[in-house]
């Protein structure tokens, strides 16, 4: 991919979701090649979360033992971010077949994969957001997450042929109900390997 088509396929992800889902299926990526993109993706989330950590002004340490141990460490962040991806994965193939859908795990990793490249872009622009304005580092948060789940539904409605958003929606909501199981149980693995260390 040069530029111009990577700058073409953003600007259909933001407007037209499901006729991008369709061009990046139409790719054909292998399964290896995917997994390393996901995995390059939270290395760079986790280089731009540990830059956005030394710019954050130094916080009183009870709001600090607040933060879970793997939200304190980017190297833990990143390793975090990664099961979590994965996790996201299985769940939405999983829950996605099991209501009918034809979706399989390379397809629905390819879109979640190019969701991670709109996301470090996101969190690039939201670091100097915070910086200049605050209040509009706080806007883009919002603007952005609800604007990605609208993606993340018309992905998974492409993925799994439902033509059906309300089954779509059905699907990501079950996978977040089981990821909630699944992260609670790796956060908790990360916390004990953080406590080991220190």
């Amino acid at each position: 991919m040069n530029a111009e088509i990577v700058k073409h396929l953003v600007t259909q992800t933001l407007f037209s979701p499901r006729a991008a889902a369709e061009r990046i299926l139409a790719l054909n990526l292998p399964r290896n090649w995917l997994w390393m993109a996901l995995g390059l993706m939270s290395v760079l989330n986790g280089i731009v979360y540990s830059i956005s950590l030394g710019l954050s002004p130094e916080s009183d340490a009870q709001t600090v033992s607040m933060i879970p141990p793997a939200f304190r460490s980017p190297v833990l962040f990143t390793l975090f971010l990664f099961s979590a991806l994965a996790l996201t994965v299985a769940a939405l193939t999983w829950v996605g077949r099991t209501l009918g859908g034809t979706g399989h795990v390379d397809q629905v990793l390819a879109l979640i994969a190019w969701m991670q490249v709109l996301r470090l872009g996101v969190q690039v622009a939201l670091l100097v957001f915070m910086l200049a304005s605050p209040l509009g580092g706080l806007m883009l948060v919002i603007i952005t997450s609800l604007w990605g789940l609208v993606i993340l539904i018309a992905f998974i409605d492409r993925a799994h042929g439902f033509n059906n958003i309300f089954k779509s929606t059905v699907t990501l909501i079950l996978a977040f109900l089981a990821m909630v199981i699944g992260l609670s149980t790796i956060l908790s693995v990360l916390a004990a390997a953080f406590m080991g260390a220190a």
